[in-house]
């Protein structure tokens, strides 16, 4: 079928249109291609699904003021963008495996795609969204979004689209009773945000950036340290601990790589496994009694645990410790 030219459409009418109130996401079918998800977490996905026999065109004004994480997945029909907002004009052909970020709030975009078939999924959120999930990410965007304008494409890693497949399948709807529903939200906002983080790290893995410590990341390091071994019978909480230091997962994870050597549960468990290597060696409380004070409710992980660290298993280190008693 050909498709007729729309009227320009209003990013803020589509965006906006879905706010969720149930434990579910929201769905809206915008038209016969594309399907809105918003989650509670103030993240809206775009999946779109076109297949046309002639080029068609459409435009978009953004009124919003949206961060935009997008990728083209399946398909060989390509889209082609223009952008002509008085701060900078520019054509972009977007295809098969691209991914993108834009941010262009007050822009009308005139969208051409082309004959043929085309998926992909878009994920909005806002810059103060994307703070409240990453303070270092959103820092990361900071500069970019300053004049008030961002685009960049660039050809997406394996892992990246791995991640965009996994959030359509996550977002691919089924006939309920209840109509049509998408995944869950668990899974879409776990896709969104792995997606997401992978694909700022490949669009500025290839800028200048400072490995070193300040004097303050190493003091809230320190502590993140004291915290881990004064309760060696709790595993590590990331999200906790990145909150307890102020920084996002993954810069805490690096951070503490750079400071000792190790990741934090790496660390957690060296620790954990050497004061029960300690207490074996009193003979002062059994070995069930030192797996729950340990944190393990179940014996046979703590044998299985201390035996990858040392080789031998907890009762062979206290019956040798008693020898030689």
């Amino acid at each position: 079928m050909t498709a007729e030219r729309p009227k320009t459409i209003s990013a803020q009418t589509v965006y906006e249109g879905a706010a969720p109130d149930t434990a579910l996401p929201a769905l809206v079918r915008l038209n016969a291609y594309t399907r809105l998800v918003a989650l509670q977490t103030g993240i809206r996905i775009l999946y779109w699904d076109a297949r046309t026999e002639h080029d068609f065109s459409y435009s978009v004004r953004h009124d919003d003021d949206l961060i935009y994480f997008g990728v083209y997945t399946g398909g060989k029909a390509h889209l082609e963008a223009r952008c002509r907002d008085g701060l900078t004009h520019y054509e972009t052909d977007g295809g098969l495996h691209d991914v993108y970020i834009a941010y262009r709030p007050g822009c009308r975009i005139d969208f051409t795609k082309t004959a043929g078939m085309g998926a992909g999924v878009t994920i909005a959120l806002s810059p103060s969204v994307l703070a409240d999930l990453s303070a270092e990410d959103a820092a990361c965007l900071d500069q970019k979004l300053r004049s008030g304008h961002y685009f960049n494409q660039v050809r997406g890693g394996r892992q990246l689209l791995a991640f965009a497949n996994g959030l359509r399948a996550a977002g691919s709807t089924g006939s309920t009773g209840e109509g049509e529903r998408p995944g869950s939200q668990l899974q879409m906002l776990g896709q969104s945000l792995s997606f997401m983080g992978l694909l700022l790290e490949q669009m500025f893995q290839g800028e200048a950036s400072d490995t070193s410590l300040s004097r303050q990341d190493i003091r809230r390091l320190n502590d993140i340290r004291d915290m881990l071994l004064a309760d060696l019978a709790a595993p590590p909480r990331l999200d906790k601990l990145a909150r307890q230091a102020g920084m996002s997962v993954s810069r805490l994870q690096r951070s503490f790589r750079m400071l000792f050597g190790t990741s934090v549960y790496a660390f957690f468990q060296k620790e954990r496994m050497q004061e029960a290597y300690r207490l074996l060696l009193s003979d002062e409380e059994s070995i069930l009694g030192i797996a729950l004070r340990m944190g393990y409710s179940n014996p046979g992980h703590f044998t299985a645990a201390f035996r990858k660290q040392f080789g031998l298993n907890p009762s062979d280190l206290r019956h040798s410790s008693r020898l030689r008693r």
